[in-house]
């Protein structure tokens, strides 16, 4: 019985870095201007979906930031 109980908490800690990974994928592919949409359909998900699971997930750090426009950069 431990052999399985080892082999479930491997498993759990496996998951989370899976879960962990695809974050930062999900983060990296909005940065380069890939839409929920497109995330969503690799993962096999509607749109809505895939922003309900990882939209809250993404750190300030990873969100996309909106680019501004040349009159508002200063010189």
């Amino acid at each position: 019985m431990s052999a399985l109980a080892a082999h479930r908490d491997r498993a759990a800690k496996l998951r989370a870095q899976l879960d962990d990974k695809d974050v930062e994928m999900v983060a990296a592919c909005r940065n380069a201007g890939v839409t929920w949409r497109e995330i969503g359909a690799v993962f096999g998900v509607t749109e809505v979906t895939v922003i309900k699971k990882y939209n809250k997930k993404l750190t300030i750090e990873t969100r996309v930031r909106p680019k501004t426009s040349s009159s508002e950069e200063k010189p």
